[in-house]
């Protein structure tokens, strides 16, 4: 793996998947600017060249372009796939905040975000500007993949309604929900509980800036989601998010 990282949605060959060695891939304008003007990568360097797919090459440069830097696959690289695959579902909050979490979960090694409309979440996604949106998820993605080196696929859906989330959050293995109900149990503890040998997929569920409501609570619970409490204190979304992931990973990816 090289020092340099640099985003490709291989557009030109259909998709990464028909890339092999030997193609030359060419950077977008933003993208060939990063590597060799910011970073200042020079012809013959290395450079890892991923999609948010999962595809990703070991490259040399072949054309040090700031408008169009172009790049030699030397081979197909095999990013690991993360056992198991642990997903957000956040309820929007401010932009910031949800970048932030885009970022970290990145980082931390998630498999993916899904983004859900609920009664207190702050920001409405107008149908107008979901692809704005999406494009730019993808910039934050992109950035957090050049940052942590994690290659491995990352996946941010559609925003969609919680009601319509929870009735089709069936295909998950283990489903837990961050609640500030007396219900809750201590994350470790109820994961320790419930979850005593392997899953395959998990998905923790996080409120917006102004929590879920007591129906939408009631509903996650219907769903199989199980209450789970992040300790004492009531964190922010963002930092609530982080800290589930983070119990996640570390309690599921035991050997």
């Amino acid at each position: 793996m090289s020092g340099f990282r640099a985003y490709c949605d291989f557009s030109d060959f259909g998709g990464g998947e028909n890339v092999g060695a030997g193609d030359i891939v060419r950077l977008g304008p933003a993208e060939s600017r990063h590597l060799c003007g910011a970073l200042r990568a020079r012809a013959g360097d290395f450079a890892d060249v991923f999609d948010l797919r999962g595809n990703a090459f070991a490259c040399s440069i072949a054309e040090a372009s700031q408008k169009s830097a172009a790049l030699e696959v030397r081979e197909r690289l095999f990013p690991p796939e993360p056992s198991p695959k642990i997903f957000v579902a956040q309820c929007l909050p401010k932009s910031a905040a949800f970048d932030e979490i885009i970022r970290q979960s990145v980082e931390l090694g998630a498999s993916g975000i899904f983004p859900l409309a609920s009664a207190r979440a702050v920001v409405r996604i107008d149908p107008a500007d979901a692809e704005k949106k999406a494009r730019k998820w993808a910039e934050k993605c992109a950035e957090a993949v050049k940052q942590s080196a994690n290659l491995s696929r990352f996946e941010i859906s559609a925003p969609a309604p919680l009601s319509g989330f929870l009735a089709s959050a069936g295909g998950f293995d283990a489903k837990i929900v961050a609640s500030l109900r007396k219900n809750a149990r201590p994350i470790l503890e109820l994961m320790e509980g419930e979850f005593p040998s392997g899953v395959g997929r998990v998905c923790v569920l996080i409120g917006p800036e102004g929590d879920l409501t007591d129906a939408e609570y009631d509903a996650a619970e219907r769903a199989g989601f199980l209450p789970a409490s992040l300790g004492e204190n009531v964190m922010k979304c963002d930092t609530a998010a982080m800290c589930a992931l983070a119990v996640a990973k570390a309690f599921f990816g035991r050997k």
